[in-house]
């Protein structure tokens, strides 16, 4: 599936709290026994302060959120986002396939925490290549390394 990414408008932050809450409620849910809309506000509000948000888009349309900090060595994949509209067709794969070709090209590794219950990412990012560093009670932290 072909898409495009953009960089985040102060615009986008209505659809940005939408596209949160389809895509996190189900782990809410099994993560902390249901929706908690007082921490859901406060990861939001956190995920908007940390910026480098970009749209990810299929023929024109926002489907998903691609967030990516990077550093020396290293870049962070500290959200990626589907519309569950368009998950299970995959986008997911494509825009993470496409990030770690870029982490080889600068020769940095990847890191990234997926919830310990979410069970599909936890999946599609060990097919990808992607390896167990640790866990928490709550995630699962995970290393791909360049070579």
């Amino acid at each position: 599936m072909d898409y495009t990414l953009r960089n985040s408008e102060e615009k986008d932050q209505a659809w940005l709290e939408v596209l949160r809450r389809e895509v996190y409620r189900e782990l809410f849910n099994l993560t902390w026994g249901g929706w908690d809309e007082e921490r859901h506000q406060r990861h939001f509000s956190s995920f908007l302060k940390y910026g480098n948000i970009q749209i990810i888009e299929v023929s024109g349309s926002p489907v998903g959120v691609l967030q990516i900090s990077e550093s020396e060595n290293e870049l962070t994949i500290d959200e990626v986002q589907i519309s569950p509209d368009y998950q299970g067709q995959g986008l997911g794969s494509k825009v993470l396939t496409d990030v770690i070709n870029r982490a080889k090209e600068l020769s940095k590794k990847i890191t990234l925490a997926t919830g310990l219950k979410n069970q599909g990412a936890f999946k599609l990012y060990r097919r990808l290549g992607f390896q167990e560093t640790k866990r928490t009670e709550t995630h699962i932290h995970m290393m791909y390394v360049t070579k």
